[in-house]
């Protein structure tokens, strides 16, 4: 579904209607109806996408070609799991409730925090299930570093006993010899 983008781009708008392939004012009216969605920043006043902004904006296009209504649209973008920067996100929202379409927003930013919570309880889980998976991991490396310690001390001992018994064979061999001669 979503593609990894190895280093964070900004796209300017001709590169965005290039890359989805709309024509420019397709993409701003898209933009304008449902720029919760579509993650932004300014630079020096001039406004450029992040890429996340591609699978969006390529969402919308395939919903408009099945003839989906803005509504639908809307909600269906709400119960997608798109990454929306925290930034661009409030100013967005923010912008939405100047801009007086009141019932439309609040229910676009209402499925948005739902998403939004959702999503950190599921990270939470993860970040649980990490931390379990850590102290296992933890636990085993010290059983680990005792055998390790183990192991080593029995090697030392095995090594003296092959002393202990070489120098005693010297013995026995030295007597024998002794013995032979008297």
């Amino acid at each position: 579904m979503r593609k990894t983008v190895k280093a964070l781009e900004l796209l300017n708008l001709h590169g965005l209607c290039h890359i989805v392939d709309v024509p420019q004012s397709t993409a701003e009216n898209w933009i304008e109806e449902f720029n919760v969605y579509i993650p932004k920043a300014e630079k020096q006043d001039v406004i450029y996408y992040h890429p996340e902004a591609i699978d969006v904006l390529k969402f919308i296009k395939q919903c408009k070609n099945q003839n989906y209504k803005k509504a639908s649209i809307k909600k269906m973008l709400g119960d997608r799991s798109f990454m929306v920067t925290k930034k661009s996100s409030i100013e967005d929202v923010q912008s939405a409730l100047d801009q007086g379409n009141y019932k439309d927003n609040i229910l676009t930013v209402m499925q948005t925090i739902g998403k939004t919570v959702a999503n950190v309880a599921s990270q939470e889980k993860s970040i649980t299930a990490v931390k379990e998976q850590q102290d296992k991991q933890k636990k085993r490396i010290k059983m680990i570093e005792k055998q390790t310690e183990k192991i080593n001390d029995l090697k030392q001992e095995i090594n003296e006993l092959k002393q202990e018994r070489t120098t005693s064979d010297y013995k026995i061999k030295k007597e024998a010899f002794a013995k032979l001669f008297e």
